[in-house]
């Protein structure tokens, strides 16, 4: 493995690590997509979101960007989809609440 190569685990781990602690009531799931130079997630969320959810998504992306080197984009994008609707997103999922239904 080069040392400066984005894997599936480096991502996930980062990912997973920084979601600790900013996991909101209304964050539904957060997927994920990533090349050797860049890592965008995408965050689901029930609901508006509020200034302070944008807060916690934002200290995410800037944790992810802590565990990466120069020249490694981080991006973001949060979207609303209310429960029960589906998520429409095939992408690597690293977090989901628990719905019922």
């Amino acid at each position: 493995m080069n040392p400066r190569e984005v894997t599936r685990t480096l991502v996930l781990l980062s990912l997973q690590r920084a979601l600790l602690g900013e996991v909101f009531a209304s964050l539904r799931a957060v997927t994920v997509e990533w090349s050797d130079s860049m890592v965008k997630f995408w965050a689901y969320v029930d609901g508006p979101s509020t200034t302070e959810d944008e807060e916690s998504l934002s200290c995410v992306s800037a944790e992810v960007a802590a565990d990466f080197w120069p020249g490694v984009l981080i991006d973001y994008e949060i979207i609303r989809c209310d429960a029960p609707q589906a998520i429409p997103d095939s992408r690597t999922r690293v977090y989901s609440r628990r719905e019922t239904g």
